[in-house]
């Protein structure tokens, strides 16, 4: 008993933010920029008295978009859809008969449902329902002509949180996970087959049965990068640069298709870096890519005699850029970008982009199979 009173007492300290104090400055820096913005233009065009009223649901309004744009309450829906529903009911409640403290207390209520229903939920919001109920008489007299100034208000929050936000590295609104799938097959993707499902997230939202301020690709993206983690600590570090080829084929953008098919056949390969003087990847070259650029003899197709278009350089059928890793990079990494991506290889590059080395599906099976063995119980 005397236990679980002490874990009581300490859930009411707050737990340490993750963000660093580089983000606080960013964040107070764009609530700077839009509260001067929303003043200004609020005085010029709609009076001080009524810009001193909305004033401050406007300002909670950019905490959330500035300092917490990931949360579903500052998404553009929430901000302008919640604004502009809670500012209608605030004024239909206002121009009741209704008590003030009945008007209020009811106003909140219908607020929080009527924002759930229309799934744009947004706190300031009921800030703003309330200065609709019982705001000044000029508030009143204004009716439902208030959701010009809310409506303005929130399109310029919307507007300054897209600009700033996007031009600080900080996506906004907030993208969705894409759902790629390159094989256009409705398997899942092979690094989600023994790991959790997308069912599993609504599954395990809906036993939580509380609202949680994030959304749902976000907590998805959270327990994606958790499980990314929890692997790498148990495999250790192992990088590209302990399971990469050194000794690795490769051409330059003047070389001829015909030698390139050469080398891959000679070699058992199925694709082929291409690189400048200097070793820097240019671009890289499949079997297939080679294969679209063949001059076909009549009769029976023999690969063995092939006759590509004359004159054909790599440089006119190479792709370019290309997925590359660093020699730092994780096996983990490497795991998701050979599965999910669906690459047959990955070249290896140093700072200047000089090819030092190539990793193919072989390598990463066996370097898997070895970090198996070692983790095996004696």
């Amino acid at each position: 008993m005397h236990d679980n009173l002490i874990d009581w007492f300490r859930s009411f300290v707050p737990a340490p933010f993750n963000a660093a104090p580089k983000e606080w400055l960013r964040a107070a820096g764009g609530i700077a920029i839009v509260m001067l913005l929303s003043v200004f233009s609020g005085f010029l065009l709609f009076g001080v008295p009524l810009t001193l009223q909305l004033i401050a649901p406007a300002g909670a309004s950019a905490v959330l978009l500035f300092a917490a744009s990931s949360s579903p309450f500052a998404q553009p829906w929430s901000v302008l859809g919640g604004n502009l529903l809670a500012t209608v009911i605030g004024v239909s409640l206002g121009l009741t008969s209704l008590p003030s403290m009945a008007a209020a207390a009811l106003c909140v209520c219908l607020v929080l449902v009527g924002l759930f229903s229309l799934r744009c939920l947004h706190p300031p919001g009921a800030a703003l329902a309330l200065v609709a109920v019982v705001g000044s008489p000029e508030i009143h007299h204004l009716g439902y002509g208030l959701l010009y100034p809310v409506a303005f208000n929130s399109l310029l929050l919307l507007a300054v949180a897209l600009l700033y936000n996007n031009l600080t590295r900080h996506p906004y609104p907030k993208p969705r996970l894409p759902r790629e799938n390159v094989h256009h097959t409705r398997d899942p993707q092979p690094s989600e087959r023994m790991s959790f499902s997308h069912d599993d997230v609504d599954r395990a939202l809906r036993e939580f049965g509380e609202y949680v301020d994030v959304t749902r690709d976000d907590l998805e993206r959270l327990i994606k990068q958790t499980e990314k983690h929890a692997l790498r600590r148990s495999m250790g570090e192992v990088t590209a640069a302990d399971i990469m080829s050194r000794d690795v084929y490769s051409h330059t953008p003047d070389t001829f298709i015909e030698q390139a098919w050469n080398t891959l056949q000679r070699n058992r390969l199925r694709s082929l870096p291409v690189v400048s003087d200097a070793r820097e990847l240019v671009g890289i070259v499949t079997l297939v890519d080679l294969l679209k650029h063949f001059h076909p003899r009549p009769g029976r197709l023999n690969f063995g005699q092939l006759k590509f278009l004359r004159g054909t350089k790599l440089r006119a059928i190479m792709s370019s850029p290309v997925v590359s890793v660093t020699p730092d990079t994780h096996m983990v990494e490497l795991v998701y970008l050979l599965s999910d991506r669906g690459l047959h290889c990955l070249p290896v590059v140093d700072e200047e982009r000089r090819l030092v080395g190539m990793i193919t599906q072989t390598d990463l099976i066996a370097a898997l199979y070895r970090n198996w063995l070692r983790h095996l119980p004696d």
